[in-house]
């Protein structure tokens, strides 16, 4: 069974905008999250997009490539993509805007997703110099039991365009594809 190639899964897409953030001006600093047992073949799994500015309440094209290759050894771990959005306000100086993470989808296919982002609920002296709380440890975005007890505020949404392709997950007896009945079913 060790002849066998490990199943592989290749992300492609790019972060396409942001909306309804309180800024004119955005950036997002992204990173791909796995499991011990994955390990990048190919790609940069984490990095910022340009500033990018548009109207206030539109969305904001941010257009960020991204082409990640993994090799596996079990399927705990799939892929998460965590993003932090960033304001630039009118003094020129970076807020945060918020934090958001997603799980990819399991399924060879297209995608356009939307992540919700939030950020920790400013006190009223923040408010006032026109800064926002940031999380020390990032480690809490991931585990939901360790922000049962934040006090937050949601900000707004990342759009991401996303193609997730697999390869040689059937020879190790894993079958990530939806049967014909099961997609019958939900479209009816």
């Amino acid at each position: 069974m060790s002849d066998l190639p490990r199943p592989q899964v290749n992300i492609v897409g790019k972060i396409a905008g942001a909306k309804h953030f309180d800024y004119q001006t955005i950036y997002v600093k992204y990173n791909f999250l796995t499991g011990e047992e994955w390990k990048v073949v190919a790609g940069i799994t984490q990095g910022d997009t340009f500033q990018s500015t548009g109207m206030l309440n539109q969305v904001i094209p941010l257009e960020h490539p991204f082409d990640i290759n993994y090799a596996t050894k079990s399927i705990r771990g799939w892929p998460k993509l965590l993003v932090e959005a960033w304001g630039i306000d009118a003094q020129g100086r970076n807020s945060l805007a918020g934090y958001g993470i997603i799980g990819l989808p399991f399924q060879t296919g297209e995608y356009n997703l939307s992540i919700p982002c939030w950020r920790p609920r400013p006190e009223f002296s923040d408010t006032i110099i026109g800064s926002y709380p940031e999380l020390v440890y990032k480690d809490v975005l991931v585990s939901s039991d360790s922000r049962f007890a934040f006090k937050t505020e949601t900000t707004g949404f990342i759009t991401v365009d996303v193609g997730v392709f697999t390869k040689d997950f059937n020879l190790h007896g894993v079958q990530l594809q939806q049967d014909a009945d099961d997609e019958d079913s939900l479209n009816n």
